[in-house]
């Protein structure tokens, strides 16, 4: 039975109740976000940051804090970096986009100001706690990579690596294909033009060129005409030297009578 919006809905609020409780228990046991906890404070937001009031939005994310002040003009200027965040947004059909914000400053961001973790998917999942266990870790190594503080694993930098090659991301404002699928891309424009260059090539060659049995066929004739020459050579050479043979024994018949005639004169 395909499953209808109403369902996707009823999921969604479900998750919505309940993330208080399973992200916090999230952070309680990982003891590696203590640095995180003590300078941000993690805040668990169903209904969103601003007044909670938000039926469709689930907010996790680290506060802000003060890490320098600087002096402009004679006064002081709080320079703040802001945290990393979590956002579940549920759309209109009840699906939901699951994206991750980094932490950044007024000086110091990365490329992205979003990465799009899923998209349209189903609510049902968000009552796994496996699968949204893979999307605090996800989180977390963002924070990790992202922060002024972050000091992150191997393991973390392999996993924003995964995140920013296989999954979309905002730039400049703008939903960008993934890394992935542009290589792919790009790859098979490149078999697809050496292919057909080596197909034309091929083609071409089999125009100009005549084929194994094509010349095979033509040395056969060559053949038999280079034998039918010979033989007529042989013909015309025997015939030659028949005649010069009989023109030779009449010339000493001749000469023979010749002697005999002189012979008798002589007697005489």
């Amino acid at each position: 039975m395909a499953r209808t919006r109403l369902y996707r809905l009823n999921d969604f609020d479900i998750f919505f109740k309940s993330v208080v409780t399973t992200f916090t228990d999230f952070r309680e046991n990982d003891p590696t976000i203590e640095k995180f906890q003590t300078t941000y404070k993690l805040n668990i937001c169903p209904g969103g940051r601003v007044n909670g009031m938000n039926n469709r939005v689930v907010e996790i994310f680290w506060g802000s804090r003060t890490f320098e002040a600087i002096t402009q003009k004679g006064s002081w200027t709080a320079l703040i970096e802001h945290g990393a965040t979590l956002l579940y947004e549920r759309d209109d059909s009840g699906f939901v986009v699951v994206s991750i914000y980094p932490a950044n400053t007024d000086n110091q961001k990365p490329i992205e100001s979003r990465i799009i973790i899923d998209i349209y998917l189903d609510p049902i999942k968000l009552k796994d706690k496996s699968f949204l266990k893979k999307h605090w870790d996800y989180f977390i190594a963002y924070m990790e990579n992202t922060s002024l503080e972050g000091n992150p694993t191997i393991l973390q930098k392999q996993q924003v690596s995964y995140l920013r090659t296989f999954k979309n991301l905002i730039v400049d404002n703008k939903f960008t294909p993934t890394k992935f699928s542009t290589y792919m891309s790009n790859v098979f424009q490149w078999i697809s033009n050496v292919g057909l260059s080596g197909f034309i090539f091929y083609f071409f060659t089999q125009l100009t060129q005549p084929k194994a049995n094509e010349v095979e066929t033509q040395l056969k004739s060559v053949n038999s005409n280079l034998e039918t020459i010979s033989k007529q050579l042989g013909k015309i050479s025997q015939g030659h030297l028949k005649t010069i043979s009989v023109m030779t024994d009449s010339s000493f018949m001749k000469r023979k009578e010749s002697l005999k005639t002189t012979e008798t004169h002589k007697m005489k």
